[in-house]
């Protein structure tokens, strides 16, 4: 994979990027997934689209492009953090509700919403943004060079929820996103260059308030967006030495094991 460095790779980089972010929300909006009732049709057709655009656009063989996204074998250390992080998430939950002692309910068959959210708040957009952009700027530059830079992008395209959501909603989903952003980049150079850990702690930060819901009380989905913008801050805190060393070889060639 080539470092991006000239402006028509920028141009080539960018353009599929918001090709596959508007694909993404249409396809979402138009089949009523707000809560990942469509979600797996929604993520094999972003993956779709982001591996034909590896294979048109960069040219990639298919296999390399799978790989180049973040379909290998995750780093076991990548997979651990990343549980954690979720676990103290998930605690949040019954903490709010023993502190402000306000009745908790499940949107009604939540738990078969479960695969649609992984697939569609996970894979796909961990896939687009850590495996497609992040994974692309990384190549030649350090970490926190590409993560500053692949935060650019990662916000402008998320301009385009204010126009398929109220403007509050898409505000504050804007500004999480930027904030989550150099978390997921390190889960994904933990997790060896690779989209599992970064789509596990991200699909636990967008599911679970859309499946828990505290009646009663309108501060749960702000006291929820508060913990998932700090607590997966914690991942930076484990180094990612050999990790890096994986990311940075898988960036150079996508069928290194």
């Amino acid at each position: 994979m080539t470092a991006i460095t000239t402006a028509p790779q920028w141009i080539r980089l960018l353009g599929g990027l918001v090709t596959v972010f508007a694909l993404f929300h249409l396809s979402a909006r138009a089949l009523g997934s707000d809560r990942g009732q469509a979600g797996i049709a929604v993520a094999v057709l972003v993956v779709t689209a982001t591996l034909a655009i590896e294979r048109l656009v960069f040219g990639q063989r298919l296999a390399s492009a799978a790989r180049s996204l973040g379909f290998g074998r995750p780093a076991a250390r990548g997979v651990v953090a990343a549980v954690a992080i979720c676990l103290a998430l998930l605690l949040v939950v019954p903490a709010y509700a023993r502190i402000s002692a306000a009745r908790m309910s499940f949107f009604p068959g939540w738990w078969w919403l479960l695969p649609g959210l992984f697939a569609q708040g996970g894979i796909a957009e961990e896939v687009l943004f850590r495996g497609y952009l992040f994974g692309r700027i990384r190549r030649g530059r350090s970490f926190w060079h590409a993560a500053g830079l692949s935060m650019l992008p990662f916000a402008a395209v998320h301009l385009l929820l204010f126009f398929t959501m109220p403007w509050p909603i898409a505000l504050a989903a804007l500004l999480l996103s930027v904030v989550l952003s150099i978390p997921f980049a390190h889960l994904f150079e933990l997790g060896g260059g690779t989209v599992w850990a970064p789509a596990l702690v991200h699909f636990v930060c967008q599911a679970t308030v859309k499946v828990v819901a505290f009646p009663d009380t309108a501060v749960f989905p702000l006291v929820w967006m508060l913990a998932s913008a700090v607590i997966p801050l914690a991942v930076l805190l484990v180094p990612r030495r050999g990790s890096r060393a994986h990311a940075e070889r898988h960036s150079a060639d996508p069928t290194a094991p």
